[in-house]
């Protein structure tokens, strides 16, 4: 799924510099030290809360269906030209001697176009789930510890495939019934929460683009019988006398031997370009064959990881239904800050008029009367000065209790706030802790190490805001705001199984373990974000503060 991350404020800051390797010493591939900013998600407290949800009656449990024994079915396979019984075993999943005891057949196992072959698996009989209604197979999976996609090939169905009541689901054999899932209220669906998450368009994307190339395949091997000439030889493996003399350094007059081993003609395959973001199981669905036989046909485990550039060979049978096409979120249109009001003129000062007290003059020298009484001015008390009063200060909102937003929060106080909150997305060995790693270096996060195909989960409840590969560095990632200024990070997965808007509970599967992102194993970086008031950006923390010991 490819989506341009939400432009969710103007402020929002330039990408940061590329990602750098963690300096730790070690024999092993280290993980990635992550610092930088992911896409802006607001606190919690700064949109408007949402309506009360009208009471609604609580859903019936799901995944509540019965088990019971099912054939495993008869699985045959026919022989086409070039093929044999080695590349069918592979084929088919199964070894060469078992194909060979299943059809009775014999060294030097020789095959004719057009002949059906018997598989091992013919009459063996396995655990099958009676589908109920409401089932999913998204609940099936989770109830009987399994993933989505081991569930779907092992079904040969595509893992959003629609259930019908009363299927018979064939369970993998290493299964484990965690029982059925306990009745919950029924959610709102997104198109009710209208106002909060207005609707997205779509668009298009393709994926698994790659070409189509032509590989050298094995070579054919015959082994000799009593009465066989290399003219006979040559025939059967339809090239000439000299070419197979050549291949096996023979020289006249061709003397053979009863249970000689001779090599054939080489062989062509086609194979497949991987490209980047390519996955096993989507590989197979563009070739319309399963994973476990285009796992066999390379010598492969099942969901190992591919590389960019590497060629694999495609099973017999396959057809090519061109790169497979996905309906996702378009990247939502940036929207024009709005224009600040301009600030209102200073009130006009008008300075107060001067008042100017009269001096007396003396007489003229001629005639001095006598002198006059003592003059005392008027005293006069000049106005006062009117000022522009002050508009009272703007009400701003309290701080938050515990914290105030000007400095870091301290990690007790972080331990204190997200205790019980979280639980672990996936457990695994941490290759990279939070912190510096270096000169310049910080790690926002932990990288856990796990399996590829691992389902990981959510740490908590909450809102997907983000799910794309669209950042930087970080490969596939989600991004999951919880309530109270909490927000959750989860970067390099192979598969993303939630879209943008989407409500989710704790514990449910968001994606799965994978390499996106340029990191060098499978691995998943893991953030927890904390804003403690609406005025802030949410920071990273150290995980280990607020997840379970």
């Amino acid at each position: 799924m490819r989506t341009a991350p939400p432009a969710m404020s103007p402020a929002t800051p330039p990408p940061s510099p590329p990602i750098v390797q963690d300096d730790t010493p070690s024999a092993r591939p280290t993980a990635p030290v992550q610092s930088q900013n992911l896409p802006y998600v607001a606190p919690a407290r700064e949109l408007p809360p949402p309506p009360a949800p009208p009471p609604q009656a609580p859903s019936r449990p799901t995944d509540n269906g019965r088990l019971v024994e099912t054939p495993s079915g008869d699985q045959t396979y026919t022989v086409k030209r070039g093929d044999n019984l080695a590349s069918i075993a592979r084929t088919l999943g199964v070894r060469l001697q078992q194909l060979a005891d299943a059809n009775g057949m014999g060294p030097p196992y020789a095959l004719r176009p057009g002949q059906v072959l018997k598989t091992p698996l013919t009459g063996s009989t396995a655990t099958a789930y009676v589908v109920a209604p409401g089932d999913t197979l998204y609940a099936i999976a989770r109830r009987f510890g399994v993933t989505n996609q081991a569930l779907a090939e092992a079904n040969d169905i595509g893992p959003n495939a629609r259930l019908n009541v009363g299927r018979r689901i064939v369970l993998p054999q290493a299964y484990v019934d965690r029982a059925p899932t306990p009745a919950t209220p029924t959610r709102r669906p997104p198109s009710e929460r209208a106002e909060a998450q207005p609707t997205r368009e779509t668009v298009t994307v393709r994926r698994v683009t790659g070409k189509v190339v032509e590989v050298a395949g094995p070579s054919v091997s015959y082994t000799v019988k009593k009465g066989d000439n290399l003219d006979a030889i040559a025939r059967q493996l339809e090239t000439d006398r000299k070419q197979l003399a050549d291949d096996n350094k023979l020289k006249s007059p061709y003397a053979l031997q009863p249970g000689q081993k001779l090599k054939g003609p080489k062989t062509t395959a086609k194979a497949y370009v991987v490209g980047d973001d390519d996955t096993m199981a989507l590989v197979a669905k563009r070739f319309g064959v399963t994973a476990k036989a285009l796992a066999a046909a390379n010598d492969m485990k099942v969901g190992a990881t591919l590389r960019e550039g590497r060629k694999l060979t495609l099973p017999s049978g396959y057809k090519d239904r061109g790169p497979i096409r996905e309906q996702v979120a378009a990247p939502p249109r940036p929207e024009a800050p709005a224009p600040r009001p301009a600030a209102p003129p200073p009130p006009a000062y008008t300075p107060p008029p001067q008042v100017v007290t009269p001096q007396p003059q003396p007489p003229p020298p001629a005639a001095r009367p006598a002198p006059p009484p003592a003059y005392a001015p008027p005293v006069t008390t000049a106005p006062p000065v009117s000022r522009p009063t002050p508009p009272p200060p703007a009400s701003r909102p309290a701080p938050a209790p515990l914290v105030p937003s000007s400095g870091p929060v301290p990690d007790s106080t972080i331990a204190s706030l997200g205790k019980g909150r979280f639980n672990w997305p996936v457990r695994g060995e941490v290759i990279s802790d939070f912190g510096p790693k270096g000169t310049g270096q910080r790690n926002d996060g932990v990288n856990i190490r796990a399996s590829s195909g691992e389902p990981v989960r959510a740490a908590a409840g909450g809102d997907v805001v983000y799910a794309g590969d669209q950042v930087p560095g970080f490969g596939n990632l989600v991004l999951i705001k919880h309530a109270d200024g909490w927000v959750t990070a989860y970067g390099h997965l192979a598969r993303v199984d939630v879209k943008m808007t989407q409500d989710i509970i704790q514990g449910q599967q968001i994606g799965m373990i994978g390499s996106t992102g340029g990191v060098s194993e499978t691995q998943l970086h893991f953030e927890v974000r904390y804003a403690p008031t609406p005025q802030d950006r949410a920071r990273p923390i150290d995980p280990k503060l607020v997840l379970p010991k």
